[in-house]
């Protein structure tokens, strides 16, 4: 094959568009004995391991065990390329230690209740993650201003650095080269170089962030791919759905991401979640989750993917629809959890893969919910993981079934990712667990982190669970912490970043000889070697697909395809994306 020849370094299918840090899970194991009450935990330098803050240190899950002496193991997924110390220690696991390891169930102060392994820190590395294809991070800023600056903050420096941007059309202004690809925030503002600034909301001082390699600014939003130049606002529809299964009729609640209108090529993730009437629109007889500004926010940012999220109101028979377990006062109900469920995959999913752009597979979808309706969420995640794909449970009830928290530790491991959280303080309603103080469901919640950690969740990667010190069992506090859930289950990160990928580093051939051709690719997308056999080059080619390859799945890689030797000519094709904003 001496007459092989590459014909271009790329060429693209027409496509309009976080690359996120790489991680590696690193196990941490360690065999010591403890008394009763005692937990091992690793603490350490990084954040996922708690900054070395003890009431953020990371609990071990104990196996193998004779007497009192255990092999304690979690997995963590660290970042690519650092270098980090730590330490083992034991601390007491009480209901009411956690937010302060120094204060014991009994109100008693204890100051060496934590005891740190001797010896100097443990150290540990993580492999370094494949150089970036192209230097820094990329901004994209539409506006009508004769000159634009971006002042950033350099993560290089440790200073704000004010730098010109380049006129790329007439309302199109870039700049290059910010900071470094993968990491997890750049931090940003714009000024005309004539005393006027474009800060989010129009409030001096606050700055745009997001988590992306390259991104497009319109009218105070960022975006993985380029807008279109009228985005319509963020809305909540309304439906009313009969159950064909004889459960009780009820209200349904859609949240319609920004641009839904305009983008009609584009096709969203779902979010299902319990409680519907507590969600948008600052409702809630309790207090509300505003979900609906939540979500927006987090989007404007780059942060979160544009999804549909849809709130299922509750029924009178709540506790029952949400209980997989059989309840005494369910008399002749012991099924309606199931029964729920399949209201939930049969009637209401299907209602709204129908009327709505939705992706309808499991990897993008999910369910959330809090309370009994957080209970319900991770049944239906387990049970039903061919469905839901994405699962969030805030001050999950496992009190209430405990068959639910068990089940978790029972293999196969499930395809899904998983997002736990309790708060420290508080009580259930006074009509619903024999606990109280029950401390948000903490040990139940903690129990059931342990069950998937046994059945091989890696913390970060696909199981988080979170702490809220002071919180208690009540919507104010779940409108808090859901942005933590939302983050975890839908980022950017899951997704091609179409701005990154074909406006801002495109992919490129790295090497090519006589047998084989390398190329930089990114996340999400899939590329096609084409060929031709002609012996010369001509306009009017007919190029064959050869080989396409799997979907990219870390931010950035390095792909290598053998050629065949039957052709001359040879190009890369990235290939579009269906279902895409264009």
């Amino acid at each position: 094959m001496n007459n092989c020849r590459l014909l271009f370094s790329l060429m693209f299918v027409a496509t309009a568009h976080i690359a996120a840090a790489f991680d590696v899970p690193v196990t941490f194991q360690h065999r010591t004995s403890t008394a009763f009450g005692q937990s091992v935990f690793v603490l350490g330098s990084l954040p996922q391991l708690g900054s070395w803050v003890p009431n953020r240190a990371i609990k071990m899950v104990p196996s193998n065990c004779s007497g009192s002496e255990c092999d304690w193991t979690v997995t963590i997924a660290l970042p690519a390329g650092v270098t980090y110390e730590y330490k083992f220690v034991k601390r007491w696991d009480c209901a009411c230690c956690w937010d302060n390891p120094n204060i014991s169930c009994y109100g008693r102060t204890d100051p060496g209740s934590i005891e740190y392994e001797p010896g100097p820190n443990r150290t540990g590395s993580t492999p370094p993650p494949p150089p970036p294809p192209c230097e820094g991070k990329t901004v994209f800023y539409i506006s009508s201003w004769p000159s634009v600056s971006i002042l950033f903050s350099n993560t290089q420096t440790a200073a704000w650095e004010l730098r010109p941007m380049q006129r790329v059309t007439n309302n199109v202004w870039r700049a290059d080269g910010l900071n470094r690809m993968g990491e997890t925030n750049l931090v940003f503002a714009f000024t005309d170089n004539a005393g006027n600034w474009d800060n989010p909301d129009g409030v001096p001082g606050r700055n745009y962030e997001t988590p992306l390699d390259a991104c497009v600014v319109q009218a105070g939003q960022i975006y993985n791919y380029w807008p279109p130049p009228v985005v319509s606002t963020n809305r909540v529809e309304s439906f009313f759905i009969t159950p064909s299964n004889g459960l009780q009729p009820r209200t349904v609640r859609a949240y319609l991401p920004r641009g839904y209108d305009q983008n009609t090529s584009k096709r969203y993730p779902v979010l299902y979640m319990q409680d519907g009437q507590n969600l948008f629109l600052g409702m809630g007889a309790f207090g509300s989750w505003n979900v609906d500004t939540n979500v927006a926010n987090l989007i404007r940012f780059g942060k979160l993917r544009e999804l549909i999220v849809v709130g299922v109101e509750n029924a009178t028979d709540r506790a029952c629809e949400y209980t997989p377990c059989a309840l005494s006062s369910c008399a002749g109900k012991w099924a309606t959890a199931q029964r729920y469920a399949e209201f939930l995959i049969h009637d209401v999913k299907a209602y709204v893969d129908s009327r709505y752009r939705t992706l309808p597979d499991p990897a993008n979808t999910g369910i959330m919910g809090s309370s009994r309706g957080g209970l319900i969420s991770v049944y239906l995640g387990w049970e039903y993981s061919h469905v839901f794909g994405k699962v969030g449970a805030l001050s999950p009830s496992f009190w209430a079934c405990a068959a639910t928290m068990n089940n978790l530790a029972v293999p196969p491991k499930r395809p899904i990712r998983i997002y736990l959280d309790t708060g420290t303080v508080g009580d259930f309603p006074v009509s619903d667990p024999p606990c109280n103080p029950c401390y948000d469901g903490l040990v139940q919640t903690m129990t059931a982190r342990d069950n998937l950690i046994r059945n091989g969740y890696i913390i970060g990667r696909d199981l988080l669970q979170v702490f809220g010190f002071g919180h208690n069992h009540n919507e104010y506090w779940w409108d808090r912490r859901s942005p933590q859930a939302f983050l975890f289950l839908f980022p950017t990160r899951d997704e091609p970043n179409t701005v990154l990928d074909t406006h801002a580093c495109p992919p490129r051939v790295t090497g090519f000889d006589a047998t084989h051709i390398n190329w930089t690719a990114h996340r999400g997308r899939t590329y096609t070697l084409q060929g031709v056999t002609n012996e010369q080059f001509s306009l009017s080619l007919v190029w064959s697909n050869l080989v396409q390859t799997a979907p990219v799945t870390n931010p950035w890689d390095y792909l290598q395809l053998p050629l065949p030797e039957n052709h001359r000519f040879f190009r890369i094709r990235q290939d579009s994306l269906p279902a895409w904003a264009e």
